[in-house]
């Protein structure tokens, strides 16, 4: 296992519970209060829930080319840079890092351990155990 498969596996767990699966089975009340919005139609909430399960799809892919092939999965990166990068700049500019710190540091972290394997691909490979 390689530190940036564990990033990536980190990445997927946690968007998945506390992301991905909400916004694709919580009833709409909920999910109004959680996103702060009212009247929004649940298919959105849904369809945000699907757009984020094929991200996670996608880092995956990115598990299995460096655990498979032994290759650094540039896309993959690159997805998560922008992915990761944009959350935590939104949530910043738009005031959320004081009502979700935890979220927003979390994005943050990612988006910092992203590029760090971007600019130390072979570390990035190394088996952490």
């Amino acid at each position: 296992m390689t530190a940036l498969s564990l990033l990536l596996i980190i990445k997927i767990v946690v968007t998945l519970l506390t992301v991905a699966l909400p916004f694709l089975l919580l009833k709409k009340q909920w999910l109004d209060r959680i996103a702060g919005f009212g009247h929004v139609d649940v298919a959105l909430y849904r369809l945000y829930g699907v757009a984020l399960l094929a991200l996670l799809v996608a880092y995956t892919s990115g598990i299995w080319l460096i655990e498979h092939q032994g290759s650094f999965p540039w896309g993959v990166v690159a997805m998560g840079l922008v992915s990761n990068t944009g959350a935590f700049l939104t949530l910043c500019l738009t005031g959320r890092l004081r009502t979700s710190p935890a979220l927003t540091i979390f994005f943050g972290l990612i988006a910092l351990g992203l590029g760090a394997s971007a600019i130390q691909p072979g570390s990035a490979l190394t088996a952490v155990w």
